[in-house]
C-alpha cells in the first residue's frame, strides 16, 4: 500500500467559487482499491471583476480569450500557493479542472480555462490540468467525469447524484448529466435580486407557485429522453432554459417551478436507474453532494417526491464537507491516476472508443526551492516504470540504447 497527498481544483458552471480540498489518497496497483482522507478544504469566492469575466469568456474574442486563460492560470496558481503556504500543506501533486467555458463535445471540442504552464510558474510539484480533451477525441462526452471517482472512493452506495452547477449521477457502472441544477437556481436567483449569488436554503423558492405550463415546456425538452451518455453544458442552458424563462412570471414562482423542474428529472433517473441497480439489496443507497444538497428546499421536495413514488431508497447524509468538496476531491483523485498511469476516464460514463489516461502534466521550474529531492521524489512515485509489470518502450539515443534499468534508476 502506498499514499500520496495531492490537491484537487473546481470551478464549477455555477460560479459559486473556487474549491480546494487538500486530501491523502492510500491504495495500490494490484487491486485498484483506494481509499482517501480530507485533510484540508477552503472555498475562494470570486470578486465581481473576476465573476464578470468568466461569466462573459464565451462572448470574448480569441485575444482576450487567451489573455484570460492566461490570467486565469496565474490567478489559480496564486491561489493554491497561499493555500498551500497558510495550511502548511505538504502535497506531492495538484489537480486542477479549470473552469468551463465551452462544452460542444458534438462539435468535437471543450475548453477550460487556467493556463497550466503559468499555473506552474508558482508551484513546487507536478501538475494535472485539461482532463477532457482526450475523451472528446476519442469520441466521447467529455463528462461527466465524477463518476469514476466515485466508483472507487465511495463504491459503497448504489447511486450517487451530485447536486452541483448541472446535477449528475453515477449507477451501475454508467453515469451521465441529468438537468441543471444550481446553474438554474443561481441565474435565477441573480435575476431576483442582483446583489444575491444563490437561494440561500431555498427562501425565495419557497415562497413561489408552480407555472404549469413553463414545467410541461421544461420537462418536454428533448435532451431528457435521450439515453446515457450525454452531458450538458452552459450553450444548452442559454440555447434551451433561458428562452422558456423570459415570461411575466414573478421571479419567486419561477425559482419554485425550477426547483420542481430539477426534482422532476431527478425522479425519473432514480426512478429509472434503481429498477436496473445490480445488487440484491432491499434498500438502496443514495448519496447526494454538491451546492444543492445544502438548499433546504430542494432537498424537501426530492425526498417527499420520492416517498410519494414509493421508492425503496435511502438517502445518506454525508458531512459538509465531503458535500461542498467533493468535486475537488475526486479532481485530486484522477490527477493522482494520471501521474500513476492509471486510466481515470471511462468509456462507459462518456461513450468514448475506449478508457483513458487524461490529463496535461505540467512540471514545477527547475529552480524551484524543493526541486533538488522534491523532483527525485516525483520521479520515484510517479513513473509508469514503477507499476508492476509495465515494461517502458526502449528509447534510442544517439549513444545507443538505454536500458530499463536505467530509466528505473
Amino acid at each position: 500500500m502506498s499514499s500520496w497527498i495531492g490537491i484537487g481544483i473546481m470551478s464549477g458552471s455555477s460560479l459559486d467559487g473556487l474549491d480546494l480540498c487538500c486530501a491523502e489518497f492510500t491504495g495500490d496497483y494490484s487491486t485498484d482499491i483506494w481509499s482517501h482522507r480530507i485533510l484540508k478544504t477552503t472555498t475562494i469566492q470570486y470578486d465581481p471583476d473576476w465573476l464578470e469575466r468568466l461569466r462573459t469568456a464565451d462572448e470574448m474574442s480569441g485575444r482576450d480569450m487567451a489573455k484570460l486563460h492566461v490570467d486565469y492560470g496565474r490567478y489559480l496558481g496564486r491561489m493554491v500557493e497561499a493555500f498551500i503556504a497558510e495550511n502548511q500543506l505538504t502535497p506531492k501533486y495538484i489537480a486542477s479542472h479549470g473552469h468551463t467555458v465551452f462544452h460542444q463535445p458534438e462539435n468535437g471540442f471543450t475548453f477550460q480555462l487556467g493556463d497550466g504552464e503559468t499555473m506552474t510558474a508558482s508551484l513546487c510539484v507536478p501538475l494535472v490540468t485539461n482532463f477532457r480533451n482526450k475523451d472528446v477525441a476519442l469520441g466521447g462526452q467529455g463528462a461527466p467525469l465524477v463518476p469514476v471517482g466515485e466508483s472507487y472512493l465511495f463504491s459503497q452506495y448504489d447511486m450517487c447524484l451530485n447536486l452541483g452547477g448541472i446535477a449528475n449521477v453515477s449507477v451501475n457502472d454508467i453515469g451521465f448529466d441529468i438537468s441543471p441544477c444550481n446553474m438554474l437556481l443561481n441565474y435565477l436567483a441573480s435575476r431576483h435580486d442582483h446583489s444575491l449569488e444563490f437561494d440561500k436554503g431555498g427562501a425565495i423558492a419557497r415562497r413561489g407557485r408552480v407555472v404549469d405550463e413553463l414545467l410541461h415546456r421544461l420537462n418536454d425538452l428533448p435532451f431528457y429522453r435521450q439515453s446515457p451518455p450525454k452531458s450538458l453544458g452552459k450553450e444548452w442552458f442559454e440555447r434551451y432554459i433561458v428562452p422558456l424563462l423570459k415570461s411575466e412570471e414573478s421571479s419567486t414562482d419561477l425559482m419554485r417551478t425550477a426547483v420542481e423542474h430539477i426534482t422532476d428529472q431527478i425522479l425519473n433517473v432514480i426512478t429509472q436507474q434503481l429498477a436496473c441497480a445490480k445488487t440484491g439489496a432491499t434498500k438502496r443507497s443514495l448519496l447526494i453532494t454538491g451546492g444543492g444538497a445544502l438548499n433546504d428546499f430542494l432537498m424537501e421536495r426530492l425526498r417527499a417526491k420520492i416517498e410519494e413514488a414509493s421508492i425503496d431508497v435511502t438517502i445518506t447524509e454525508s458531512d459538509e464537507e465531503t458535500i461542498q468538496f467533493k468535486e475537488a476531491l475526486i479532481f485530486a483523485f484522477l490527477g493522482l491516476r494520471c501521474l500513476l498511469g492509471l486510466p481515470n476516464i471511462s468509456r462507459t460514463v462518456t461513450g468514448a472508443s475506449t478508457d483513458s489516461v487524461s490529463g496535461s502534466i505540467h512540471l514545477p521550474p527547475v529552480n524551484c526551492p524543493l526541486a533538488g529531492n522534491a523532483c527525485q521524489d516525483y520521479r520515484f512515485h510517479f513513473r509508469a516504470a514503477k507499476i508492476p509489470g509495465y515494461v517502458p518502450p526502449l528509447r534510442r539515443h544517439a549513444a545507443g540504447t538505454r536500458s530499463r534499468e536505467f530509466y528505473e534508476k
